[in-house]
């Protein structure tokens, strides 16, 4: 095959892949995704042509427009395939298969009770389960995604040592279940997936350079820079839940002393109080000045450690994820003054706090977004 054929052949791949990824955030006309990727219209609808052929994409109804113009916007069809997404955390496990235009059609919660190799057999048995449940030809079941706690590494499929997940720990979890499946699998952060997730969704606000953090039983975190995840050798990404902001103070899981996890994961910020959850202290916080002060005390522990963070990578924006959705405008002024109070850009580039994508299938629908996201690549 020649040079220019092959041109030829990436090119047409690089527009079809495009085209899915535009109508993967919401459906769009012929001449909008035209507009978009800079294409003439008939270069345009000739893709479409093709994917309507596939059964990949179909045509919407017709919206109307003050000149009385009809464009006819396309969407992703649900059925033109799926990803299972598996979120892994220390609470147990979530399973989903997740349709191209990100609908969940097929869930389930399961805990597992024991690590490699027999917590992976299960795992897996319940992915099979998952799948026959979608009663879609095997062939349109396009992969797996993984997303668990870090630290992990992404490009060997290993989870590596996140504390207090020790059943886990040096598992090499894409190869073991890719054989048992027979499918591509594919493995990330929890927080990195998050972060991906909410890239161009309208909670980022428009933001390409944000941290999503994610605050449970732990504290993780994804750094979106120029739109893109960052990520370091082995795809490790940030470990913002580690970063020391008190380096005499409390032995964090981790080993170390002082980190931020230490203090600002909700177990460890309860510890001693008479408050059993999050949303305890949030609903009490209007009448009772302990919870009050808890709410403040959070918000004093995260600002520190994301202005840390801040002042060595260039970010706009935080979107809160994980228990901090619950009650978020009750944080976020706090957080604002806190962050914003110490980075060294304060008066140019001040950060924002925003809650990030909320909804009970959010965290399986970012575990199968890292499949989708690579197989529209480009």
């Amino acid at each position: 095959m020649g040079k220019s054929a092959r041109n030829a052949e990436y090119t047409k791949e690089y527009n079809r892949k495009m085209f899915l990824r535009l109508l993967r955030s919401k459906p769009m006309s012929r001449a909008e995704i035209a507009r978009q990727m800079g294409l003439t219209r008939s270069a345009a609808s000739l893709i479409a042509d093709e994917l309507l052929e596939a059964g990949i994409i179909a045509e919407s109804s017709t919206c109307e427009t003050q000149r009385g113009r009809t464009p006819v916007p396309l969407v992703l069809r649900a059925d033109a395939g799926c990803a299972v997404g598996v979120y892994l955390n220390r609470d147990g496990c979530t399973i989903g298969a997740v349709d191209f235009a990100g609908g969940v059609f097929a869930k389930r919660r399961i805990r597992l009770e024991s690590g490699a190799p027999d917590g992976l057999n299960a795992l897996a048995e319940e992915i099979k389960a998952i799948i026959r449940e979608t009663n879609l030809p095997r062939e349109k079941i396009i992969g797996v995604g993984v997303s668990a706690p870090g630290p992990l590494d992404g490009e060997r499929g290993m989870i590596i040592n996140p504390p207090r997940f020790d059943l886990w720990h040096n598992t090499e979890i894409t190869g073991i279940l890719s054989s048992a499946l027979d499918l591509p699998v594919y493995l990330e952060n929890n927080a990195t997936s998050l972060a991906q997730y909410n890239l161009d969704k309208p909670e980022a606000n428009g933001s390409r350079n944000f941290l999503l953090l994610l605050v449970d039983s732990g504290v993780g975190s994804g750094i979106i820079a120029d739109g893109q995840a960052l990520k370091g050798a082995g795809s490790f990404t940030g470990e913002l839940g580690h970063v020391t902001i008190n380096y005499r103070g409390k032995k964090c899981a981790c080993g170390n002393r002082g980190c931020l996890e230490a203090y600002a994961a909700i177990p460890n910020l309860l510890e001693g109080t008479r408050f059993e959850s999050w949303k305890q202290v949030t609903d009490e916080s209007d009448n009772e000045s302990d919870a009050r002060d808890l709410i403040k005390l959070e918000a004093e522990y995260l600002a520190s450690g994301i202005a840390s963070m801040a002042n060595v990578i260039s970010i706009d924006t935080v979107l809160l994820a994980g228990d901090l959705l619950y009650g978020s405008e009750k944080l976020i002024p706090a957080m604002e003054k806190g962050i914003n109070s110490r980075i060294l850009r304060r008066n140019s580039i001040p950060v924002r706090v925003l809650p990030s994508c909320a909804g009970e299938d959010v965290n399986v629908k970012s575990a199968a977004d890292i499949v989708f996201e690579r197989y529209l690549a480009v």
